[in-house]
């Protein structure tokens, strides 16, 4: 019993010193990346950047409309997945009346599993994927760990500025890969959000981009498979 004791304590031990080790990365790199755009400002001290300069500001902008919109949704991440969700799945094929997809709406969303509306199992589906992954243990970590760092308030403001760094580059890559989602997400006023989706959607997006789903069926496998919904 002793043993199993010291052993139960051991792996807590471990554990926490692992989360507060990925915390202090986090932060860190929260820290770095202010830096990073503070000194991104100096472009409005240097003739010839001012188009980087203006970007900058922009982007501040468009942070503030983002946190505003927090307020204007129940689930903003959930919304920010079912405009993604209900894009791609208007351009895939249905699956099988009996297939994966019907049978993730029916047990997600409640919906009747005879849904004959055109358009019904698709627009059922992106809701039933949104609600799904907005409640599952793959994403919370993500959003746990990307504000989940503690610093004294000095260097809060460089956190802050940091984490606004992430999200502005993350919307600059999202603008990249798949402008349709990005304007979507910007007409919105949630591009800026999307770094907390990002580490989720980034591989999916790659994915649809390449036509590795043929149909809503093989869709909702991956998602289940890679995501654990």
């Amino acid at each position: 019993m002793k043993f199993q004791h010291d052993r139960h304590l051991a792996l807590v031990a471990q554990n926490g010193f692992r989360g507060t080790m990925q915390a202090a990365m986090g932060v860190a790199s929260d820290i770095y990346s202010g830096l990073e755009r503070a000194s991104w400002y100096s472009s409005c001290f240097i003739p010839g950047y001012n188009n980087v300069c203006q970007e900058l500001k922009a982007e501040e902008v468009r942070s503030l409309y983002s946190m505003l919109s927090i307020y204007r949704h129940c689930d903003v991440i959930q919304h920010m997945l079912y405009l993604y969700f209900k894009k791609i799945c208007e351009d895939i094929k249905e699956g099988s009346p009996k297939g994966s997809a019907r049978e993730l709406v029916t047990s997600v969303a409640g919906f009747a599993s005879n849904i004959t509306v055109t358009g019904g199992t698709r627009y059922a589906l992106a809701s039933a994927l949104s609600e799904a992954l907005a409640q599952s243990g793959f994403l919370s970590k993500i959003v746990v760990e990307k504000i989940s760092g503690q610093i004294p308030k000095a260097v809060f403001l460089l956190q802050f500025f940091g984490m606004q760094q992430k999200a502005a580059l993350a919307a600059r890559a999202l603008k990249a890969i798949d402008p349709e989602y990005y304007w979507l997400l910007y007409h919105a006023k949630l591009e800026m959000l999307y770094y907390f989706a990002e580490p989720l959607l980034v591989d999916l997006i790659k994915k649809v981009r390449s036509d590795a789903f043929t149909d809503l069926d093989k869709l909702t496998d991956y998602i289940r498979e890679n995501y654990g919904v």
